[in-house]
């Protein structure tokens, strides 16, 4: 009966998903308020994101808006943005209805986008676009007479709405024979390509759509890391130019952590003095920021024709430049005026937000926050900014052992209250615990490490949690001749730390070189990976629930409830401690708590018993 009546909800459901599954957006969000002046006309999902298609009223007014810099003031080129489209919304992209004419594209050259069109010297350029949105980027490289424009799109639904279901709205260039549409990730397409560009863009390109929630704080993000910049300068020509634009904050600290991370590329490639290399373009208000960066040192040519450009515009300034550097009149100016690795640590250290350089094993961008936020020492730090992912953990931390008391512990208290009575409890329990802790630490830390290898936090969430799940069900299976085989728990745990260390020093620095295998070979060397890690986590608690059963029958449902408290705990105990420390961390993290857990199951359990079912 309940069956029947699941699938009758279910077609009803389907029948009337119109009116069920109507998508609404909350009060003060972008689309909520578009709503009232614009047209949503197509909504797109794919598993990266939501995608939708808006109609603008043109002609915008660059006055009204918060970000000038993208509009420009051309009145002509302002009646051609028609469309826009917004990730989950939240991030946005004009599109722009161009008609396949240069003349159409007038006016694009006042915007911040076409900034390092304006610096380089180099005629016919090689772009590279990541990030493709409505075209912004792209139409920019046209309107520069580009050689060749290689655009990489993580999202299949951009893709698909500018290839088919708006096709007739963007073929014009999208059909255009310099242009080639890559879908994926640009990490990914780097390391598969020996390439070399005079150009590479990257807007705003990011999990940034989180913000209404503060999600982003707890997405990883690969391509605004150390390693990333690296990549980049290795892909540029010796007068190529990175542009890496994004919106700002009044106290500065996304582009400012930005440009700290760009540093550390550039020293790490062995440059003395990264200021040479470094120029910023913003708002005067500063609410949005270019950052561009050479292999090499910026001519004072090209220093002058940016100056000059911007000269002649109300909507754009030169915030940092080999030049200004020395007058110290922005963060950006202060930050690079130091030229030296420890005064820049100490600048850092000191700075009231986050805004260390971010590398592969610490690849959370738009977290800056520290702990002490939650009860800082300056008042005006309240206003600028919220520890979001501080607030988040101890809220999580609180609800979730609220349910776990009333959930777990009271029913086990009142039925099961003579378990705690036997002899050992106290260790028993810390081994229940510990691998409640252990276990998601290692899930977790394999999740966030093998998105960048994978492609995507949402194929690592697939394939690794796979992996681990049928890995551990086997090592379940086989546990009692697992642990005949070792005599002990506690050598189980001396296999964990083993494998761990074994792929931690020896494979995964390895792995950046093998990210432009195809994605079923990436996949099988996940498989690979985790498979023993995770047969040996498996072993675990049903072993010892068998060993208990002779010595301790009444406390096996203390056994799994403390387990599936520390369960439940874990994730955002783990996330929190990658978050802080880093991925590593987490991971290595893992080797004591399950080397505590082996010796921790008392020696009456730890004797097997033969034949054991």
């Amino acid at each position: 009966m309940l069956t029947a009546g699941a699938t009758l909800v279910l077609l009803l459901s389907t029948a009337f998903s119109d009116r069920l599954f109507e998508m609404t957006y909350p009060k003060g969000s972008l689309l909520a308020a578009a709503q009232q002046h614009m047209a949503i006309e197509h909504v797109a999902w794919d598993p990266v994101a939501r995608i939708e298609v808006t109609r603008i009223p043109p002609p915008l007014n660059p006055e009204a808006s918060p970000f000038p810099s993208l509009l420009g003031e051309n009145r002509i080129f302002l009646t051609r943005f028609k469309r826009m489209l917004t990730q989950n919304n939240y991030a946005f992209a004009y599109a722009v209805d161009y008609d396949g004419t240069k003349e159409s594209l007038r006016g694009i050259e006042e915007t911040i986008y076409s900034a390092a069109y304006h610096a380089t010297s180099v005629s016919l350029p090689q772009v590279l676009v990541i990030g493709v949105g409505g075209g912004f980027d792209i139409l920019t490289a046209l309107a520069f007479d580009p050689a060749d424009v290689t655009a990489v799109e993580v999202n299949g639904a951009t893709v698909n709405i500018l290839t088919s279901t708006y096709r007739d709205y963007f073929r014009k260039w999208v059909e255009d024979p310099r242009l080639h549409l890559i879908q994926g990730e640009g990490r990914h397409f780097l390391e598969t390509t020996d390439r070399r560009f005079d150009i590479i863009q990257l807007s705003g390109v990011d999990s940034y759509s989180g913000t209404p929630g503060a999600a982003h704080v707890f997405s990883e993000n690969y391509l605004y890391t150390t390693e990333a910049f690296s990549r980049y300068l290795s892909h540029l020509r010796n007068d190529g130019i990175l542009n890496m634009m994004r919106l700002e904050y009044a106290r500065p600290r996304e582009m400012l952590r930005a440009l700290t991370t760009a540093v550390d590329a550039l020293r790490r490639a062995g440059v003395k003095r990264p200021a040479d290399h470094i120029m910023m373009v913003t708002q005067p208000d500063g609410r949005f920021t270019a950052l561009l960066v050479k292999r090499t040192p910026f001519t004072a040519s090209e220093q002058q024709r940016l100056e000059g450009w911007t000269l002649t515009s109300r909507f754009l300034r030169v915030a940092a430049s080999p030049q200004l550097n020395g007058q110290g009149t922005n963060m950006y100016q202060v930050f690079l005026s130091l030229s030296d690795p420890q005064q820049e640590a100490d600048f850092v250290a000191n700075y009231p937000f986050d805004v260390s350089p971010v590398d592969d094993t610490r690849p959370f961008f738009f977290r800056y926050s520290y702990w002490w936020h939650l009860f800082p020492s300056e008042a005006i730090l309240w206003g600028a900014i919220i520890p979001v992912m501080e607030y988040s953990v101890i809220v999580l931390m609180l609800v979730i052992s609220l349910a776990c008391v009333l959930c777990i512990y009271v029913p086990l208290r009142y039925f099961a209250s003579h378990g705690l009575r036997v002899n050992h409890a106290p260790r028993y329990a810390l081994y229940f615990a510990g691998t409640g802790l252990g276990y998601l630490a290692i899930e977790i830390a394999l999740l966030q490490k093998f998105g960048l290898f994978l492609g995507h936090p949402n194929y690592a969430l697939s394939v690794v949690l796979a992996a681990l799940l049928l890995a551990t069900g086997l090592g379940s299976l086989f546990s009692d001749r697992i642990v005949g085989a070792f005599r002990r728990v506690r050598f189980v745990s001396y296999a964990v730390a083993a494998v761990i260390l074994a792929e931690y020093g020896f494979i995964f620095p390895r792995l950046p070189g093998l990210m432009g295998l195809s994605f079923w070979l990436r996949t099988a060397i996940v498989f690979t990976l985790v498979l023993p890690i995770g047969a040996c986590l498996g072993i675990f608690v049903p072993s010892a629930i068998e060993q208990m059963k002779p010595a301790a029958t009444s406390f096996v449902p203390w056994a799994w409830g403390i387990n599936g408290v520390f369960s439940v705990l874990a994730p955002v105990l783990s996330v929190a401690f990658s978050i802080t420390w880093g991925i590593n961390a987490l991971l290595l993290a893992a080797i004591p708590i399950y080397l505590v857990v082996g010796f921790s199951l008392p020696d009456t359990c730890e004797t097997v018993v033969p034949s054991v079912r």
